[in-house]
């Protein structure tokens, strides 16, 4: 999915969603596989958000830095089986006592944080607290084509 010619890509990333029906199980099946993707940096940024590509863009392009690696999952859940879709949230938090950046796909009202650690998904009563987030991006701030 992340290492094919553009339009063998999107046909991997279609089987890889129509694939996905078992909830909350597949959420670890989606965090497993964005965890696989190559890592860029500096790609997106939350100063842009008007900038960010459409899934198939994102796909195609096949530039994932944190952020696009989330909104990758993003993208994937939304366009999958995944019943909770609207109530998805990004969310960026900056930790600085901890000299960290997290970039995570809120998921069930914030129970299942997404990106948190790389390729796995993380119920949020088994790590320490978090501040609140610096940004959150809803489904109604995404490019998101029905």
């Amino acid at each position: 999915m992340f290492y094919n010619r553009a339009e063998q890509k999107i046909l991997d990333w279609r089987e890889f969603r129509s694939s996905l029906i078992v909830w909350p199980d597949d959420i670890h099946v989606v965090t497993k596989k964005w965890g696989d993707a190559p890592i860029s940096k500096g790609y997106l940024t939350y100063e842009n958000t008007n900038a960010w590509p459409d899934a198939w863009t994102l796909i195609n392009e096949g530039i994932y830095c944190d952020i696009s690696i989330a909104l990758g999952m993003f993208y994937t859940l939304y366009y999958s089986s995944y019943n909770n879709k609207d109530t998805m949230k990004i969310e960026h938090y900056h930790i600085p006592t901890e000299h960290q950046t997290l970039n995570l796909v809120s998921l069930e009202g914030g129970k299942y944080m997404l990106n948190y650690h790389r390729g796995q998904a993380v119920n949020i009563h088994t790590i320490a607290a978090l501040p609140s987030p610096k940004y959150t991006i809803t489904v109604n701030e995404l490019p998101i084509k029905n």
